[in-house]
Parts: structure tokens; C-alpha cells; sequence
């Protein structure tokens, strides 16, 4: 017997939700030299500063 496998629709991509933030990752530190990207994730992750 074939048992057929209904698709859900899904509430939530998770592809799309992290590839829209790396992108935003990439556009918030584009032309950030190392030092500049590292003090920016300290600040990101101490809440000090927002992901767009």
C-alpha cells in the first residue's frame, strides 16, 4: 500500500530566515576592516548596537 505524504505549508522558513541574516551580516559590516568587524560583534552581542 502507497501511503501519500502531504506536504504542510510551513509558518516559518528557516532557509530564508538565515540567509536574510547573513545578508544583513554582510551589508552591517561591508567595508569594516578586522578589528572594526570584531569591536561590532562585541557590541552586537552585548545589545548595544541592532542587526538591521
Amino acid at each position: 500500500m502507497k501511503e501519500e505524504i502531504k506536504k504542510k505549508e510551513k509558518d516559518f522558513d528557516t532557509v530564508a530566515f538565515f540567509r536574510s541574516v547573513k545578508e544583513k551580516m554582510a551589508k552591517a559590516t561591508e567595508g569594516m576592516t578586522l578589528q572594526e568587524e570584531r569591536d561590532y560583534w562585541k557590541l552586537l552581542r552585548e545589545g548595544k548596537v541592532k542587526l538591521m
